[in-house]
């Protein structure tokens, strides 16, 4: 509690060291700029990583596109390589001997009139021709056969480590440019080996048109750039490539790969990129520069602008009422200008300094009237003392009679109403005392002693009593006759009606106050088994004594009580807080509680 106190005070403290102008600026900063940098911030962080998000999906389903593209063009020739992988009439003719080059000729005819045609895709299809190759010398190089030993653009080497499994190539043939073949090619190689009594090396590539698979990647229409890499060599891509006449391309550093996805597909390690276009955010940003840039100048301007108006009228009407408070001739004390006030706290302000100088004035004006009127109640003050002391004076003749009544009862032998009289002398005795108008605990219990004494003469068995008071309660002072009057009320009140004894006791002691702030009370308790009241009184009591005013006392009923109330409450700051619970018949219950530190400590 005290750390926050101290922060508290030193934050007050800072503040009140800084100027107008940049009070409203730290205000200005810290409510507005502050907030809005980290909202914007937020804002445009959530923006960025769903757009991010968003493109990342993007791109996956662009890389998807191509390669479920691309497989799938690859099936269709791998379809026509396996059925050729599986026909042994394919392997028979490689195999054969050709008596002459017109032999092969005349055979190579009706074979693919009945075994090559059928597998050609027809006009739809990517597949441009499909090439048996043998190291069988009588097979004459051209249409759909070629000899094994004369490949040139396909590795040798390659084919023999994925045999039994399908191989595809990207090459470019430049040898082939003086014969004005010099195409990119795309081929799907497979070696003819699944009959194992056929010796002689065989095997079967299909031609894809590259041109058609690239005009189907530029038919999709992509969101993104996307390229079919082998390492940095350019395969396939969406954006326009060199003529189909010229060697692949290379990736060019200025690519800026958003998204790279590996693949392996046909004894081939592939790389599908997409390229990262601007994001959608950064380029909305950019169609709406001006506006932005024009919001931000305002958000900024606009604010300091009417921080400079509101700091002059601030501080211009704060100075001339400083210095208006700085005149230090009372007799010369002129009001501000009214005029300039304004409506606002500073011009009440200024309008409550015009009223502090007329009142001034005026009491200035009556000074002299002030100090005839205190002479006039210093008189007043002297007589009042005057005729307190003539009226103390009386009641000696009262204890005078009490004593010769007294002495009267004991030489006649009536003790009993000498008893009464000696009682009822004592009460009277301490009862009046111009000194002070408070007592100590200890003897005021002593006062209700002998008044409950007196009383068992009157109710005799009827009344009985027990005072407790708690070790070191005995010495602090309340007004007197605060307990007697509560006791009184218990005594005759709690008695009518009541035939059986009634008991009245009185306790006096402390305790710990329990909640946030726990402190030592005084606690006086008086209990009755009286009549009791009923729920009405008991409410209409206790909202009374807790809020008792003089105007209360003057009303003329439970005066008694109230004024008690009242005299307690004065002498302790209004700290007193009275509870009263009672019911019919039973009796009823009086709690007074006072903090310790209210109390003055007479020991």
């Amino acid at each position: 509690m005290s750390g926050n106190k101290r922060l508290s005070n030193f934050i007050y403290g800072r503040l009140n060291d800084l100027s107008i102008k940049r009070k409203l600026i730290l205000v200005y900063v810290v409510c507005m700029i502050i907030p809005l940098v980290l909202t914007d911030g937020m804002v445009f962080s959530m923006l960025g990583r769903n757009e991010r998000r968003e493109e990342e999906y993007r791109m996956r389903s662009v890389a998807d596109s191509v390669q479920y593209l691309v497989s799938s063009t690859f099936d269709e020739a791998v379809t026509a390589v396996n059925k050729i992988y599986l026909d042994e009439e394919v392997y028979k003719f490689l195999d054969e001997d050709f008596t002459s080059d017109y032999d092969f000729f005349e055979k190579r005819f009706e074979f693919n009139k009945s075994t090559i045609k059928p597998l050609d895709g027809g006009r739809e299809s990517a597949i441009s021709n499909i090439i048996l190759c043998s190291d069988n010398k009588g097979i004459v190089n051209g249409g759909n056969f070629y000899n094994i030993k004369d490949l040139k653009y396909i590795s040798w080497e390659d084919l023999l480590a994925s045999k039994s499994s399908i191989v595809v190539f990207f090459y470019y043939p430049v040898e082939d440019i003086k014969t004005g073949s010099n195409k990119k090619r795309v081929s799907v190689i497979r070696m003819l080996d699944n009959y194992a009594w056929y010796n002689r090396d065989m095997l079967v590539y299909v031609d894809l048109d590259y041109s058609v698979l690239q005009r189907k990647l530029r038919a999709m229409t992509y969101e993104y750039p996307v390229y079919l890499c082998e390492g940095d060599r350019i395969l396939l891509s969406s954006p326009m490539q060199k003529s189909i006449n010229m060697d692949y391309d290379y990736l060019d550093e200025d690519v800026e790969i958003g998204l790279e996805v590996p693949w392996s597909i046909y004894g081939r390690n592939l790389r599908i990129i997409v390229e990262k276009n601007e994001s959608n955010v950064m380029q909305v940003f950019k169609d709406n520069a001006f506006v932005i840039m024009l919001l931000l100048i305002l958000n900024f301007l606009a604010p300091l602008l009417l921080i400079r108006f509101i700091n002059r009228s601030f501080a211009g009407r704060l100075y001339v009422l400083s210095r208006a408070f700085d005149e230090t001739d009372i007799d010369n004390m002129k009001g501000i200008d009214a005029d300039t006030a304004g409506d606002d706290e500073i011009g009440l302000l200024m309008r409550g300094y015009n009223r502090m100088v007329e009142r001034l004035t005026g009491l200035i004006r009556t000074n002299y009237r002030a100090r005839l009127e205190r002479q006039e109640v210093d008189i007043a003050r002297q007589n009042a003392e005057l005729s307190a002391l003539h009226s103390q004076i009386n009641p000696h003749f009262l204890f005078n009679i009490l004593e010769s009544i007294r002495m009267r009862s004991v030489l006649k032998g009536e003790q009993e109403t000498a008893g009464m009289i000696q009682k009822m002398a004592t009460l009277v005795r301490q009862n009046i005392s111009w000194s002070t108008d408070n007592s100590t605990i200890a003897e005021e219990l002593d006062f209700i002693r002998s008044y409950l004494e007196l009383q068992q003469y009157r109710f005799g068995d009827r009344l009985k009593f027990d005072i407790e008071l708690e070790d070191g309660c005995g010495e602090y002072s309340i007004p007197r006759l605060t307990l007697t009057t509560f006791v009184e009320n218990a005594c005759v009140h709690g008695m009518e009606g009541k035939t059986s004894s009634c008991w009245v006791y009185v306790r006096v002691y402390k305790k710990q106050r329990e909640g946030e702030n726990p402190e030592d009370m005084l606690v006086m308790e008086i209990e009755d088994t009286g009549s009791g009241m009923s729920d009405e009184d008991v409410a209409y009591l206790n909202k009374r004594m807790n809020n008792c005013t003089i105007d209360d006392i003057k009303d003329g009923s439970h005066v008694g009580m109230l004024n008690a109330c009242l005299r307690l409450c004065m002498s302790t700051g209004w700290a007193a807080r009275f509870e009263i619970e009672s019911e019919m018949e039973v009796g009823t219950y009086i709690t007074i509680s006072v903090p310790v530190r209210r109390l003055k400590d007479n020991a």
